[in-house]
C-alpha cells in the first residue's frame, strides 16, 4: 500500500511538472484544463504562463480573464486561502503565499508587476529561548480592493488592506493599510500623493 501511494505521488509530480513547463498554445490550453480540475474555482478565459506553480490548488479560487505570466507561484497550504477577482493580471515571477492559515483576497482589475511578493502569514518571534523556526506562524489577511496597481519588486505583508484604486510604488514594502486612490512608496511604504494630483 505504501509503495503504491508513493508511486502514485511520484507520477503525479512528474505529470504536474510536465504540464507546468509545456510551451506554446497547447501548454496554455493544457494548464487551463488541468488547473480547472484542481482549483477551487477557475473562471473563463484564464491564461496561465509557463512555469507557474500552484500549491494546494483546492484552496485557491480565480475569477474570469485571469492573466498569469511565466514563473508565478501561488500557495495556500495549511488552511490558507487565496481569492482572485476578475480581470487580474500577474506579470512574471509574482509570489502569492497564503500558507499557514493566511488569506489573500485580490479584487477585480488588479495589476501586479514583476517580482511582487505577497505573504499573509508570519513567523512568531516572541520567545528568545526557542528558535524562531520552532515558534510557529500567525495567519493574517491581505486584502487588495479593485483597480489597484502593485509595481515591480513591491512586498505586501500580512495584516494589510489596500484600498480601491491605490498605487503601490516600485520596491515599496507595505506594512500598514493604504487608503483608497493614494500613491505610496518607500520602505516602509508611505503616502506620496493622491491619484489625480499633479
Amino acid at each position: 500500500m505504501f509503495l503504491a501511494r508513493t508511486c502514485r505521488s511520484e507520477l503525479h509530480s512528474y505529470l504536474q511538472f510536465g504540464i507546468c513547463w509545456m510551451p506554446g498554445a497547447f501548454g496554455y490550453r493544457l494548464r487551463r484544463w488541468y488547473l480547472g480540475r484542481r482549483l477551487n474555482d477557475l473562471g473563463a478565459r484564464a491564461r496561465i504562463g509557463v512555469g507557474a506553480h500552484i500549491q494546494d490548488a483546492q484552496n485557491i479560487a480565480i475569477g474570469d480573464d485571469f492573466r498569469c505570466a511565466p514563473r508565478c507561484f501561488l500557495a495556500a497550504s495549511d488552511n490558507g486561502a487565496i481569492e482572485i477577482g476578475d480581470r487580474v493580471g500577474f506579470h512574471v515571477n509574482v509570489h502569492v503565499n497564503a500558507c499557514v492559515r493566511g488569506r489573500i483576497v485580490l479584487g477585480n482589475d488588479v495589476l501586479v508587476a514583476p517580482n511582487v511578493v505577497m505573504r499573509s502569514s508570519d513567523h512568531v518571534t516572541r520567545s528568545l529561548d526557542i528558535p524562531i523556526r520552532q515558534q510557529g506562524h500567525i495567519g493574517q489577511e491581505i486584502i487588495v480592493e479593485d483597480d489597484v496597481w502593485i509595481s515591480t519588486n513591491a512586498v505586501i505583508t500580512g495584516g494589510t488592506h489596500i484600498g480601491k484604486g491605490a498605487v503601490i510604488g516600485a520596491g515599496a514594502v507595505v506594512v500598514r493599510d493604504v487608503e483608497p486612490y493614494t500613491i505610496v512608496g518607500g520602505v516602509p511604504a508611505n503616502f506620496i500623493k493622491m491619484r489625480g494630483e499633479s
